[in-house]
């Protein structure tokens, strides 16, 4: 029943009843609050006024909520919208009513929500090409409107907008529109929430950032998942659902994770989101278009949680401006100072051959920077010695991607040793376990030296056999080599030859773990990763590559044979290793795990170093772990743990000479 006393027409008055707001309540807020209408761009603002005030909203120039209708949420005009907006501590609205997708919200209220920085940051590392272009151009560019779109759809945008005011007056909130950016596909009629995260990094609206180094402190973690990927604080469902608000085209950090078509063995993810390294180029834009980050897995939500994890480790290692450094030369810090090679391990060889090295390889990862300065001028990055328990300092180059330097390039970060995880202690421990793995990795590679085979049969794990069989089904043999090097840690590499074919196609894919099981199982799904690379054929049986793909990568699928790269085929004198022969050095405590790696490390006289590059806008951990002297898979050919070790542990009887160890990089 209506109130006796009709203050609301008819029509509004029932509508305030199906929202349980009494009629009086409604009228109340209606009185006091004030709503000014303003635009940005060609769209007019009367259509909307006449909409609010048939609603009963009171419009005037100077109100308690500013409605801005704009052509593009990036018009440099909202600039300094959002700063009298934060001054004034008052609630503004976002509206775009063009195009096929129309945006409504959010509302940006600066005492509750993040602020159009924050907003305006995530449109535009969700924009790569427009952004790309602008960099280009040197920020000379003019905006877009949308196109497609008719008056009947602005109308119906506007008349949206309106109802979704009218409740948030007379409600005195409204969750669809509060810090959320409503998509609205006029011509499918669906509805979209997009979440805006309040960034407290922003430089609006963020608070001010700590400028001292903080020590990495861990903690006990008990774990609560083993089975697959690694061992972590939660599954990955629980992750996912955790951060899901982070996945999404417009305000998520990964704006697509799509899954590669596989069956129920084969599970793997493409991430796309934000990246810029420092080779700002065609090549990059193109990785950065067609997916920069991947995820594998012996199940689905594992591989798409692996994917969302890798998407959030590579942006979270992107320079943003706003990180701890110190100004300095290399002598100046004196021991506080790591050189970048002893991370890098370039040889003296390298550095004098580096044009002509560089002038011949189209990727970054093969490229071979200037010899560093020591005594030039640059930013140093804090980063925590685990061992020393103090800080050392790294050149930001080298631990962030997309740092600008200035000439010479003496070094530049990758993703080496980096990892996402739920905890601190669980990214450590599963960035520690990389490291681990590419070391190994080069070790074998390297040096060619034959090794064991496994006898997968022998840890009673159903996947494997049934991979193995999937492979025999696409004619292709499937192996793995046991490559663990002297730190004892159990390592892999899988490898699967395409059969009775002069091109071989041949597939790698490596795994380090505590678990053996678990290590296998990386090195075997980090195969069917790179598997789709090599199945479309023409009619002849010719393997049809994919245009993007890594020339590198391409000339070892064409070149290399078992023939001509014996090191890849099971040393045929040793018995192939057992389930049994593997210690299980695992405990169910992150932090436990963590320490182990640690005396691992320290026991070989290195260095365990972390720098945690955790952004607070996220929430999910990320840490990049380094030791100086191990060794990255890529080609780096300095002195150190690649000539020493082969020797130490009686491969070899004496070390390879560089011009001895293998030609071909590692490309992966």
């Amino acid at each position: 029943m209506l109130e006796k006393q009709e203050l609301l027409p008819s029509n509004l008055a029932i509508l305030c009843h199906h929202l349980q707001v009494s009629q009086s309540q409604a009228f109340e807020r209606l009185q006091s609050l004030k709503v000014t209408v303003k635009t940005l761009g060609l769209i007019p603002q009367q259509d909307l006024i006449t909409i609010l005030n048939s609603l009963q909203v009171q419009v005037a120039d100077e109100g308690d909520l500013t409605i801005i209708l704009t052509d593009n949420y990036l018009h440099p005009d909202l600039e300094s919208i959002n700063q009298q907006a934060l001054a004034s501590h008052k609630p503004w609205l976002l509206v775009n009513p063009l195009g096929n997708l129309a945006w409504i919200g959010p509302l940006f209220d600066p005492d509750k929500t993040g602020c159009w920085h924050c907003l305006a940051q995530r449109l535009r590392d969700n924009r790569p090409v427009e952004e790309f272009i602008i960099r280009q151009r040197d920020n000379k560019i003019s905006l877009i409107s949308p196109l497609g779109f008719s008056s009947a759809t602005i109308q119906t945008v506007l008349n949206l907008t309106a109802m979704e005011v009218f409740k948030w007056i007379i409600q005195g909130k409204n969750q669809r529109l509060e810090g959320m950016l409503m998509t609205y596909d006029t011509l499918n009629l669906q509805f979209q929430e997009h979440i805006l995260v309040k960034r407290p990094n922003c430089p609006s609206c963020g608070y001010s950032l700590n400028k001292t180094p903080l020590p990495v402190v861990l903690g006990h973690r008990k774990k609560a998942f083993t089975s697959d990927g690694g061992h972590r604080f939660c599954s990955p469902e629980e992750t996912l659902k955790t951060y899901q608000h982070h996945i999404g085209p417009i305000t998520g950090i990964v704006r697509e994770l799509n899954k590669i078509q596989g069956n129920t063995l084969v599970h793997t993810y493409v991430a796309k989101h934000h990246f810029r390294g420092l080779f700002d180029d065609l090549d990059s834009l193109r990785q950065n278009i067609g997916g920069r980050s991947a995820g594998k897995g012996r199940t689905d939500s594992q591989a798409k949680a692996s994917g969302f994890c890798e998407a959030i480790e590579r942006y979270s290692g992107v320079f943003q401006g706003n990180e701890i450094k110190e100004e300095a030369s290399y002598q100046e810090l004196k021991d506080k100072a790591i050189h970048p090679n002893k991370c890098m391990n370039f040889s003296e060889k390298q550095y004098q051959h580096r044009e002509e090295w560089n002038a011949n390889n189209q990727g970054w990862f093969q490229k071979v920077p200037e010899p560093f300065d020591e005594t030039r001028i640059i930013d140093w990055t804090p980063v925590w010695s685990l061992t020393a328990q103090d800080f050392k300092y790294l050149p930001t180059g080298y631990c962030y991607y997309g740092y600008s330097q200035s000439e010479p390039l003496d070094c530049w970060a990758d993703s080496n040793g980096c990892a996402a995880g739920n905890t601190i202690e669980e990214a450590i421990l599963q960035g520690f376990m990389e490291l681990v793995e590419r070391d190994c990795v080069a070790l074998w590679w390297y040096n060619q030296l034959v090794k064991p085979s496994v006898n997968l049969e022998s840890f009673n794990e159903p996947y494997f056999e049934q991979l193995k069989q999937y492979y025999e089904g696409l004619n292709r043999e499937l192996w793995v080599l046991d490559i663990t090097s002297d730190l004892n840690i159990p390592c892999f590499a899988a490898i699967s030859p395409r059969k009775e074919r002069e091109v071989e196609d041949i597939l790698l894919g490596y795994g380090a773990h505590f678990d053996p099981k678990i290590a296998i199982s990386r090195a075997l799904t980090e195969v069917n990763q790179i598997l789709p690379n090599v199945l479309s054929f023409k009619e002849d049986g010719t393997t049809i590559y994919n245009p993007s793909a890594d020339p590198l990568a391409v000339k070892w699928w064409q070149t290399a044979r078992l023939s001509n790269q014996s090191y890849l085929v099971p040393d045929s004198k040793i018995i192939p290793k057992k389930s049994y022969d593997y210690l299980q050095l695992a405990s169910d405590d992150l932090l436990a795990d963590v320490k182990l790696c640690q005396r691992i490390v320290e026991s070989k006289g290195m260095e365990m170093l972390v720098l945690d590059q955790t952004r607070p806008d996220i929430g999910l951990r990320v840490a990049k772990v380094i030791v100086p002297g191990m060794r990255h898979m890529w080609k780096r050919l300095g002195a150190g743990r690649l000539y020493d070790v082969p020797v130490s542990m009686g491969w070899l009887k004496e070390a390879l000479t560089e011009d001895e160890l293998n030609p071909f990089p590692m490309w992966m």
